[in-house]
């Protein structure tokens, strides 16, 4: 694919490249070794610390050796979701950016997330430290690892690594926006297991596939009213009240993005199969006139299926479906002196679900965001809870979590925030928006661990990341970058 030649040049040659190196959280080994052979090349003396994170520095300008020393922060990995029709592998295969065929302001990528969040960033970054001609103080950049699934590289960075006290956080998403805060987040891992049941010969079995939502962001979008896919399935399901046995239901591949898709299979009784169609059909339409124009697309498909030797039985599967659709999920509550900015909220991720031998297993990823820690810890404990209350059924229960990050709180009287405004209004001719963000950022875990760092987080307007539907605005990328070069030579 020919891709197209963008200004600024030197910023989208280096987007096009990571592009190029497959991503995912978890798999970002291959790019930290380009970065690391970039910047080698360039003699900015890059170290990697035990944990993969990458740092490259690069000497003051003559005369500017006491300036404060900037640190560019990025993330190296991306979030890995393709559309249903997609075959592609984000372990080996290369993203394909290009036009926006609905809008040519606007680059996306074909049927996969773009990762521009945050391999713009990354572009912007190295583009920055290559600029002969930027007059700078001591300029380091740190590329982490793993941000979008637990923010473990920037959890294990350690003190006396780098030693500049001014970030600039290039995760930003809005170019009209500098953002000072985040939201903190708790993952939550909910195994379940149950004694599976003989299937009955006689029984109809039905592969059902819900997809056509829109999906997302949990932290951008899940104020938008979208349909959580596993849970959309698991209503439907529920609302049938039919004696129907589970044999399998799953969905969901990021605890970060709303599952766009979900799928199941399940059994009936031979002469209870019309009837399930029937009110399969019945609660798919209600759900979708519900959703009205917020997720216009849902659709349920209902396919014959192979016959199953065993599955959860009809109790228990009732009682699984009901604790699904009666799971605490999406917007909890609006911040109280921020207009339009959530301060907490829930997303059931990933569902994996199915019968193994004898016994129907299932694991739950939750993520519970919020603003405030006591809140966070709240509405994680409620849906824990209700997990638990499960046992009471006969049901086993571990509960984990795997990751929590602080929420950053932000700081109105930042020397840096005051001096990234002027540079704003002199640049743009208008004031910027400052706000904080329900998405997370690793300044959230720099703040503890690094207190006198003033933190900012900037960067070009990005849509639904998350979903395959990511877009990047393309006339924006060169209005960043020129604001984050004169914001640099300000400091």
């Amino acid at each position: 694919m020919e891709l197209p030649a963008l200004e600024p040049k030197e910023v989208w040659k280096h987007f096009y490249t990571i592009c190029s190196i497959p991503h995912p959280s978890h798999h970002e080994d291959a790019l930290v070794q380009a970065l690391e052979a970039w910047a080698e090349d360039r003699g900015f003396h890059p170290k990697r610390d035990e944990h993969g994170n990458l740092i490259v520095r690069k000497a003051a300008t003559p005369g500017k050796e006491n300036s404060p020393g900037i640190i560019l922060q990025c993330h190296v990995d991306m979030v890995p979701q393709a559309s249903s029709s997609s075959a592609h592998d984000f372990s080996r295969d290369a993203i394909q950016p290009r036009l926006d065929p609905a809008d040519g302001a606007w680059m996306t990528a074909t049927g996969t997330t773009l990762g521009a969040d945050n391999g713009i960033g990354m572009a912007m970054a190295m583009a920055t430290m290559e600029d002969a001609g930027l007059v700078h103080g001591p300029l380091e950049c740190v590329f982490t690892v793993n941000e979008e699934d637990g923010m473990s590289g920037a959890k294990n960075l350690k003190p006396g690594l780098l030693q500049g006290m001014v970030l600039l956080n290039l995760d930003g998403e809005n170019e009209r926006e500098l953002t000072i805060g985040c939201a903190g987040s708790i993952r939550s891992v909910t195994r379940l297991s149950h004694a599976a049941e003989a299937a009955p010969a006689s029984y109809a079995w039905y592969e059902l596939r819900l997809s056509g939502l829109l999906g997302g962001h949990s932290g951008m979008d899940i104020d938008k009213g979208r349909a959580n896919a596993c849970l959309a399935l698991a209503r439907i399901l529920d609302k049938t009240s039919q004696a129907l046995c589970l044999r399998s239901l799953q969905g969901g591949t990021a605890s970060n993005a709303i599952p766009r898709e979900a799928s199941a299979v399940i059994g009936v009784a031979e002469e209870s199969k019309g009837a399930l169609v029937q009110a399969l059909d019945r609660e798919a339409l209600a759900l979708k006139a519900e959703l009205g124009a917020t997720d216009p697309g849902l659709r349920l498909e209902i396919n014959p299926a192979p016959s199953a030797p065993a599955a959860l039985g009809p109790v228990a599967s009732q009682g699984f479906l009901a604790l699904l659709a009666g799971l605490p999920n999406g917007l909890y509550a609006m911040e109280h002196d921020m207009p339009n900015l959530v301060r907490s909220s829930s997303n059931l991720g990933m569902l994996k679900a199915g019968v193994s031998a004898d016994s129907f297993s299932a694991e739950v990823l939750v993520m519970v965001r919020s603003s405030s820690d006591e809140d966070k810890e709240s509405y994680a404990t409620a849906v824990e809870q209700r997990f638990t209350d499960a046992e009471a059924a006969g049901w086993t229960i571990t509960i984990e979590r795997p990751s929590t990050t602080p929420a950053w709180s932000p700081n109105a009287s930042s020397r840096l925030l005051a001096l990234a405004r002027r540079v704003y209004l002199e640049q743009r001719g208008e004031e910027p928006a400052v706000l904080s963000t329900h998405g997370g950022l690793e300044c959230g875990i720099f703040r503890p661990r690094f207190p006198a760092w003033d933190m900012l987080s900037i960067g070009p307007t990005i849509q639904n990341p998350h979903s395959p539907d990511e877009r990047l605005h393309i006339a924006s990328v060169g209005r960043s970058y020129s604001y984050l070069k004169r914001l640099i030579e300000a400091i």
